[in-house]
C-alpha cells in the first residue's frame, strides 16, 4: 500500500488498543436494558464519530500528519471501538431483524451527521 509504513502500522495497533479497551469497558456495564443495545449503540456512534474524523482529515489534505491521524484514530481507536464482527454473529443468531436493520440505518445516518458536522466545523478554518 504506497504511503503505508512501519510507523503507521503502530499507529493503527496503538490507537485498536484504545478503541477496543474502551468498547470492553463498555461492554462490562451490568445492565439488562444496556447488554440488548450495546453493541449496537457502540457501533453506530463509532460511525458517526468515523464520520467527523473522516471529513476533517479530507479537509485537510494529504500530508504525513494527517495519514497519521487517520490510521490511529479511524482505522486505530475507532475500528477497534466498533465490531462489526459482533453486529454481524447477532444479526445470524440472537438480535432481532428489527434491530439489526435499525443499526444498520442509523449506522450510516450517523455516519452521513458525522460528516456533515465535520465538514461544518471546518468552514473557515484553515488546513
Amino acid at each position: 500500500m504506497p504511503g503505508f509504513s512501519w510507523t503507521h502500522l503502530g499507529l493503527v495497533v496503538a490507537g485498536g488498543a484504545i478503541g477496543t479497551a474502551a468498547r470492553a469497558g463498555l461492554l462490562l456495564i451490568n445492565a439488562p436494558a444496556w447488554q440488548a443495545v450495546a453493541v449496537p449503540v457502540i457501533n453506530v456512534i463509532g460511525a458517526f464519530l468515523l464520520g467527523v474524523v473522516t471529513a476533517v482529515v479530507v479537509r485537510r489534505g494529504d500530508t504525513a500528519s494527517v495519514r497519521a491521524a487517520r490510521m490511529f484514530l479511524g482505522t486505530g481507536v475507532l475500528g477497534g471501538f466498533t465490531t462489526y464482527s459482533t453486529f454481524a454473529v447477532q444479526a445470524m443468531t440472537a438480535a432481532p431483524v428489527g434491530l439489526t436493520v435499525a443499526t444498520a440505518v442509523l449506522g450510516v445516518g450517523a455516519a452521513l451527521l458525522g460528516l456533515r458536522m465535520g465538514r461544518a466545523r471546518g468552514e473557515g478554518a484553515t488546513p
